[in-house]
């Protein structure tokens, strides 16, 4: 089933995102995504080169990241995520979990930075939205399961 909320561009990659549906499921109940207008969320798959550059003009940061969000100001697309798929294999390989869960993970992140939430604003905010991570995890594994 083609996903209405979430669309994915792997750019060559290669990833399984089977449970696009079921995230997009939760968005829409949790944080009423679709009733707010907003229809897409953009999510592409980048190599390491391209988040650096993407990184570097967006965020002045010259260096190699997992995960970049960017809110677009349209009333038809909420924002794009973009994942380094190279960084995500490396972190789930690190942390022993499977690329599904990492790429899982940096999903839900990039897309609580669309919502809002932003663990860099210290300390609160970054439990507000660690937690969120969680609860939409838990709620994936559920539906998923």
């Amino acid at each position: 089933m083609q996903s209405k909320l979430l669309q994915i561009n792997k750019r060559g990659q290669r990833a399984d995102f089977d449970w696009l549906s079921a995230l997009e499921t939760i968005l829409a109940r949790k944080f009423k995504i679709l009733a707010r207008g907003q229809q897409i969320i953009s999510l592409a798959l980048v190599s390491k080169s391209e988040i650096r550059r993407l990184n570097r003009v967006y965020r002045h940061q010259n260096k190699i990241t997992d995960v970049l969000s960017f809110n677009i100001d349209s009333q038809e697309i909420l924002g794009e995520v973009v994942i380094c798929l190279e960084i995500a294999k490396k972190q789930a390989q690190d942390k022993r979990e499977t690329i599904s869960s990492e790429l899982k993970l940096l999903t839900i992140h990039g897309i609580l930075h669309l919502l809002g939430y932003d663990h860099q604003l210290g300390l609160k905010h970054a439990k507000q939205q660690s937690r969120l991570e969680e609860e939409v995890l838990n709620l994936l594994k559920q539906k998923i399961n």
